[in-house]
């Protein structure tokens, strides 16, 4: 199947008494400022702002590249994220035969309208309050992929321009074409993300798995972090494609800057998550990748519960002798 161009496309919205076969779409219109088209462009897609005839507002998304079955993938998660009814995700469905292009057919997904700006956006405006901003924004992100690994699901592409941010801090998830869900399990990992947020191993990965999103989640976390606690480096790195961190520091971390300064960090948070970070780049396999909640896990805290545990079950240690202090009131009443 061939894709039409973005160009294609636009000249089509344009025309809707000609374009327009779906149901959804006849007697609606795009978004407009002035006579330019409002349109949001990805790497696989692109996305317009459209009402209704019914004046609702929703996003009407193209595909301008092959991702693979698109249509099944569409449905299925659909039929899936319908069931879970959370708020992490909005409502879409997939139409085909819907947009008539440079005399063929295509299908498009139309999908309920999110009033949130993409976390950079939306961290960006809000430049100025980052250490109030950012450990709420942190939060809510580790109970959100907290929530991913409940219910053994993925999104496969979670990057900066994917996570919508709401005016009471609450998070939602967009663009779902990379998600893995069970339904999809064994189809390819056709798209892989965006280079900053990836495991140089994840171009190496076949199939979806529920394991798509650990790496991405560890960058998204760390940088969260970090630009808390160093507010300088948001100007410095706001208008990179990445959030923070580049596949270059990925793919040589014992040379990347950042990582090394972080790794002397004087918070201890962010030098402990920036360790881990090096640990997980020395494995060659994301399914030997772990999961953002073991990682935030306190190591030396973990060895000291399991010493503990081993020299309970001794089956001839000493008996604990409960040492009391003599005149105990006395010492205490001092203090």
């Amino acid at each position: 199947m061939e894709y039409p161009s973005r160009t294609e496309i636009v000249t089509a919205m344009r025309n809707p008494h000609v374009s327009f076969k779906a149901n959804e779409l006849i007697g609606g219109s795009i978004i407009q400022t002035g006579s330019r088209i409002i349109q949001y462009s990805g790497g696989y897609t692109t996305v317009f702002p459209f009402l209704t005839k019914d004046s609702k507002k929703v996003a009407v998304r193209f595909w301008i590249a092959d991702i693979g079955e698109a249509k099944k993938r569409s449905q299925e998660i659909s039929t899936y994220l319908k069931a879970l009814n959370n708020p992490y995700f909005c409502d879409f469905k997939y139409l085909d035969n819907a947009v008539l292009i440079s005399g063929s057919i295509y299908p498009i997904v139309v999908m309920d309208w999110v009033d949130g700006k993409p976390l950079k956006e939306y961290i960006n405006d809000n430049v100025s309050s980052l250490k109030s901003i950012l450990p709420k924004i942190a939060n809510n992100f580790k109970k959100m992929v907290e929530y991913f690994h409940k219910e053994n699901i993925a999104h496969g592409d979670l990057q900066h321009g994917n996570i919508l941010v709401k005016e009471d801090g609450g998070l939602m998830i967009i663009d779902y074409d990379s998600m893995f869900i069970k339904p999809l399990e064994g189809m390819p990992d056709a798209i892989k993300g965006l280079p900053g947020y990836q495991h140089p191993s994840r171009n190496q990965n076949k199939t979806l798995n529920h394991k798509l999103d650990y790496f991405s989640e560890l960058v998204i976390y760390l940088s969260l972090l970090a630009f808390e606690q160093y507010p300088n480096l948001w100007n410095k790195y706001y208008e990179t494609e990445d959030l923070l961190f580049s596949k270059e520091d990925f793919h040589n971390p014992d040379k990347s800057q950042l990582i090394n300064n972080f790794l002397f960090s004087s918070n201890q948070s962010v030098k402990e998550l920036t360790q881990r970070l090096k640990e997980q780049l020395r494995k060659s396999d994301i399914m030997d990748l772990q999961p953002l909640e073991e990682l935030l896990i306190d190591k030396l805290e973990v060895a000291k519960d399991n010493i503990a545990s081993k020299w309970d079950k001794q089956p001839n240690k000493p008996e604990k002798k409960e040492i009391k202090a003599p005149n105990a009131k006395n010492i205490t009443d001092k203090f």
